[in-house]
């Protein structure tokens, strides 16, 4: 099976919702995690969660029914950026 990624971003000021910013497959989605990881990028993975964006363009805001497991997963970066930072 390949590799999959999907990259979610969030700025109240500007958006009504988080939007999903890229997402990739195989080769592509290795080299874009690993980046990721060496810039400090938390990763989380959540093999349903990119299922379910997988039907999403890029740059489009995640529709209202995946608020709530979108909030979760974004729970999961707040409590881990704390801890770094304690």
């Amino acid at each position: 099976m390949k590799q999959k990624m999907a990259a979610l971003a969030y700025d109240p000021t500007r958006n009504v919702a988080p939007k999903l910013v890229a997402k990739a497959e195989g080769r592509f989605a290795e080299n874009l995690i690993r980046l990721a990881k060496e810039s400090g990028v938390l990763v989380i993975r959540d093999e349903m969660m990119i299922q379910t964006l997988d039907h999403l363009p890029n740059g489009k805001e995640i529709p209202r029914e995946l608020y709530e497991a979108v909030a979760s997963v974004f729970r999961i970066l707040v409590l881990e950026r704390q801890k770094k930072n304690n």
